[in-house]
């Protein structure tokens, strides 16, 4: 799967950022669907910006759909290495990353992805 083009969000890499900043906040404080984000730059100037929470949701949303889609395919890959590491080792249950890598699989069995 091709990533996720970050150009393509409107906050860019600060999506994960602003949404703490805006669970930060209380509800009653955020005016019109818009909160202010305070920080500085890398040559120490600081700044202002003002975020819209519908924007920044669309954003939270395209970076969710993008991640599980790779969650889904990471797990077929994993799933397709442990069944080639059952059939040619003869001794698979005593390598440890092999356990671990089952482990994972089955603790996140539950957990449900699109396109699964």
């Amino acid at each position: 799967m091709k990533a996720l083009n970050k150009q393509a969000l409107r906050y860019g890499d600060n999506v994960l950022w602003f949404l703490n900043e805006l669970a930060a906040y209380d509800a009653s404080d955020i005016d019109g669907g818009e909160f202010d984000v305070y920080g500085e730059d890398r040559n120490g100037l600081e700044g202002c910006s003002t975020i819209d929470v519908t924007e920044l949701a669309a954003d939270a949303a395209k970076l969710i759909e993008a991640a599980e889609k790779r969650i889904a395919e990471h797990r077929k890959v994993l799933n397709s290495l442990a069944a080639v590491a059952r059939r040619y080792l003869p001794d698979y249950d005593e390598h440890p990353e092999i356990q671990a890598a089952d482990e994972l699989l089955e603790s996140a069995a539950g957990i449900g992805v699109k396109g699964e």
